[in-house]
C-alpha cells in the first residue's frame, strides 16, 4: 500500500490550488506497478496495477483512460521500458503493446498524441566499432543514440510504427574530413556533436544524451525533448516522412540550455534538465516551453518558463554566431527554492488556472506553485516518483467525437466514409455533408482526405 501524505494548507483568496485530480506512481519500491489518482485532499480515486514496474511518467486520456510506459518483465535496468499499456478507468486493458529488441530499447517516457498514437523515445543501439567509424573519439564501449518513433495501435497487442527519426542521421565531428558528418562545430547548430556529452556506463553501458522527457505540439507538428547529459532541449520537425526525418529537414530546429553543446557563446544554464514540454493551448502562457531545471550545478532546482523564439514559417530565430535565445534570466516565470532540490528525476506541467505543478522527483514531493511563486498544494509520497501530472475532473468525461471527416461515426476515417459521401452525393441533411453546406459534394470528399491521416 503506498502511503501518502498532503500537508494542511490555509487557502485563501491569494493561494488557491487548483480544484484537479493528480496522477502519478513511484518508480521503486514494491507498489512501482501502481498507479494512483488522488483528489486535492489526498483520497484515492482509482487505482491502476500494470504488469510491471513504471518506465516512467503514466498519463490520462479522456475518458479516464490510462496510458503508461512500463518495463518489459525481466529487465532489471532501471528507467527502461519497453512496454506500453493502455487501461480503461475501471481497468480493462485497451492496449498491451511491446516495443524493441536488443538494438532498440525504449526508455523513460511517451507522449500520446491526438490522433490516437503514441510517441516513444528509444535507444538506437551502435557497435563500438560504429561509434569509432562516426568519430566519436576514447569510445570503449558500444553507443546508444536517441531515436523518436511513432507507433499506431492496430489491435490489443499490436502497433505499427508509422514515423521515426534518428539523431544518428543528424551528427557532426570536427576530427578529421575523412570521416562522415565532418564540419566546424559552431557553424552547425542544427547537428549534434558526436563528442559532446558522456556516455554513461553501469546499468545503461553505451547511453548516450539520455533522453527523459517529450512533448509534442500539434498546430506546429513539431516535437521537443529534454537530454539529461547534454543539458539541453531540443525541437524537431515531426511534419515530414521518415525519409524526409533521415536528411537535413530532420535537423534540429531548435536547441536551448548549453550553447557549450555547438560552440556558440553563451550560458550554461541547464543542469540535468528534465520534463521540457509547451504549455497546451488555452492555459495560461500557451506555446511557451516549461521545464524543471534539476540544477545540479549549484544544488538548487529551478521551474521555468520562458518564449522560444518562433518564426512565422515554424523554424527558429538564430543570428549569426550567437546562440539560441534567450538570454538566461529573459523567463516568463521562475521559481527556485533551497528547499526543493532533486538532483535526478523531476517535471513540471501549467495548470488551467495559471498554477503551475512541480515535482521533485528524489524529495517526493509534489508541489503547486501559483503564478507569485506561493506555495498552494503540497504533496508527499513514499518512494520517488518521475513526475505528476494534474487535471481537470472532465478528463473523466466520455470523449467526443469530433473527428471532422468521419462521416458514419465509426470512430475511424476510411474508405467507408468516402463511399457514403458517393452514395448521398447531391443530398441535403446527410451524414456525408461534413462541411454543412447543405450538400454533399466535393468539398466533403476533399475534407475527408485531408483528416485521413490525422484522426484515427
Amino acid at each position: 500500500m503506498i502511503l501518502e501524505f498532503i500537508l494542511p494548507l490555509c487557502v485563501s483568496t491569494a493561494v488557491v490550488p487548483y480544484d484537479g485530480i493528480t496522477l502519478f506512481n513511484p518508480i521503486n519500491g514494491p507498489d512501482a506497478n501502481r498507479t494512483v489518482l488522488i483528489d486535492n485532499e489526498g483520497n484515492q480515486l482509482q487505482e491502476w496495477i500494470g504488469a510491471d514496474r513504471i518506465a516512467s511518467t503514466p498519463y490520462l486520456l479522456q475518458g479516464g483512460e490510462l496510458l503508461r510506459p512500463c518495463k518489459v518483465s525481466g529487465n532489471g535496468q532501471p528507467a527502461i521500458g519497453g512496454r506500453i499499456q493502455k487501461f480503461s478507468y475501471e481497468g480493462e486493458v485497451l492496449w498491451d503493446y511491446i516495443f524493441g529488441d536488443q538494438n532498440n530499447m525504449p526508455h523513460h517516457d511517451i507522449c500520446p498524441m491526438p490522433n490516437g498514437n503514441v510517441l516513444i523515445v528509444a535507444w538506437d543501439k551502435k557497435s563500438q566499432a560504429e561509434g569509432i567509424a562516426s568519430g566519436r573519439q576514447n569510445l570503449n564501449t558500444e553507443i546508444w543514440p536517441t531515436q523518436i518513433v511513432e507507433v499506431m495501435p492496430t489491435g490489443l497487442d499490436s502497433g505499427e510504427v508509422v514515423w521515426e527519426w534518428h539523431l544518428w542521421d543528424h551528427l557532426v565531428q570536427d576530427i578529421s574530413p575523412s570521416i562522415p558528418n565532418y564540419g566546424v562545430i559552431s557553424e552547425h547548430p542544427e547537428k549534434i556533436d558526436i563528442n559532446k556529452g558522456n556516455i554513461m556506463g553501469g546499468g545503461a553501458t553505451g547511453d548516450w544524451i539520455h533522453v527523459n522527457a517529450l512533448d509534442f505540439h500539434p498546430e506546429l507538428n513539431q516535437i521537443v525533448f529534454s537530454s539529461n547529459s547534454l543539458d539541453e532541449i531540443f525541437i524537431i520537425d515531426h511534419g515530414i516522412t521518415t525519409e524526409e526525418a533521415a536528411g537535413p529537414a530532420g535537423d534540429i530546429l531548435y536547441r536551448w540550455g548549453n550553447p557549450n553543446n555547438y560552440e556558440r557563446k553563451g550560458q550554461h544554464v541547464l543542469w540535468n534538465v528534465h520534463g521540457v514540454n509547451w504549455i497546451d493551448e488555452g492555459m495560461p502562457g500557451e506555446n511557451n516551453l516549461i521545464l524543471f531545471n534539476n540544477g545540479n550545478d549549484d544544488n538548487s532546482s529551478d521551474v521555468i518558463e520562458f518564449i522560444p523564439p518562433l518564426l512565422a514559417d515554424g523554424t527558429y530565430e538564430l543570428n549569426d554566431n550567437q546562440s539560441f535565445a534567450p538570454l538566461p534570466g529573459d523567463y516568463v516565470f521562475f521559481y527556485e527554492s533551497n528547499d526543493f532540490y532533486g538532483d535526478h528525476l523531476g517535471g513540471v506541467y501549467r495548470l488551467p488556472n495559471g498554477n503551475t505543478i512541480a515535482t521533485n522527483g528524489p524529495g517526493r514531493e509534489i508541489r503547486e506553485l501559483d503564478s507569485e511563486g506561493e506555495i498552494t498544494w503540497q504533496h508527499f509520497t513514499q518512494d520517488n516518483i518521475m513526475r505528476a501530472v494534474k487535471y481537470p475532473y472532465n478528463i473523466l468525461d466520455p470523449a467526443v467525437n469530433t473527428c471532422v471527416g468521419d462521416a458514419n461515426q465509426d470512430g475511424v476515417i476510411n474508405v467507408n466514409d468516402l463511399l457514403l459521401a458517393v452514395s448521398e452525393w447531391g443530398q441535403s441533411g446527410a451524414a456525408a455533408d461534413i462541411n454543412n453546406d447543405g450538400t454533399v459534394n466535393v468539398a466533403d470528399i476533399l475534407m475527408m482526405i485531408d483528416a485521413w491521416g490525422i484522426c484515427p
